[in-house]
């Protein structure tokens, strides 16, 4: 069995006068899924972003490819999100006046590729998730934009992608053309993948699904993956 890309131990955390977490625990495994579903102000962007570092918990280890995040701080901490976390949001978040292949390329010489090596590794990962050639990513369609937001996550060959609502604002058809593509990649990208999502059929198509009530995680049923 490999070995966890993300491990979570312990994790507590209030905010608002509520309890979010408590003592929750969480692994992902190199190639494997893994998706999240919870009713709306249950925690579950919250618990994204402790996984990302953005919010400190108050209790608990968060580990990312091997090293607990909460123990770092500055530049280490963004040091360690560049090169082993990438986040595809629910809106694509893309630089509108930049190219699909820049936006992609950004992101690997933010973390300090060389020109040649971030757009040649960018211009792949387009050509393989279908993305077309275009001056900019203003008018690209919804399902463009995604693809392109996952190349962008993929581009430092991060150990765990995570996904927040990624297909919330496609149409079915093309909610399904992204979900088949975010969900192969732990096996062709060799990474861990961890989606929030209120879409049951999205929710299902993961190896395992989970869901965050009463601040723990335990297995989803059917009626807990159609909470909307």
């Amino acid at each position: 069995m490999s070995e966890p890309v993300l491990h979570v131990r312990g994790l507590s955390h209030a905010a608002g006068g509520r309890r979010l977490f408590e003592s929750l625990s969480l692994e992902v495994r190199e190639g494997e899924s893994v998706t999240i579903t919870g009713p709306s102000g249950s925690g579950k962007s919250t618990l994204l972003s402790c996984v990302l570092g953005l919010i400190r918990p108050d209790k608990g280890a968060v580990e990312v490819a091997g090293t607990d995040i909460t123990a770092l701080r500055g530049t280490s901490l963004a040091r360690h999100r560049s090169r082993h976390i990438g986040m595809v949001f629910q809106f694509g978040e893309l630089l509108p006046e930049l190219s699909p292949v820049d936006n992609v390329a950004l992101a690997a010489l933010l973390a300090g590729a060389s020109r040649r090596d971030a757009y040649r590794r960018a211009a792949s990962l387009l050509d393989e998730l279908g993305v077309p050639t275009a001056k900019s990513s203003e008018h690209m369609s919804g399902g463009e934009r995604q693809r392109t937001a996952v190349a962008r996550a993929l581009i430092n060959s991060p150990a765990l992608l995570l996904a927040d609502e990624p297909t919330g604002a496609l149409d079915t058809e093309t909610r399904d053309r992204v979900a088949d593509i975010l969900f192969n990649m732990p096996a062709r990208h060799d990474c861990g993948l961890l989606v929030v999502t209120h879409d049951r059929e999205i929710a299902l198509r993961a190896d395992r699904t989970l869901a965050l009530t009463g601040a723990a995680l335990s297995a989803a049923n059917d009626t807990e993956t159609g909470t909307r």
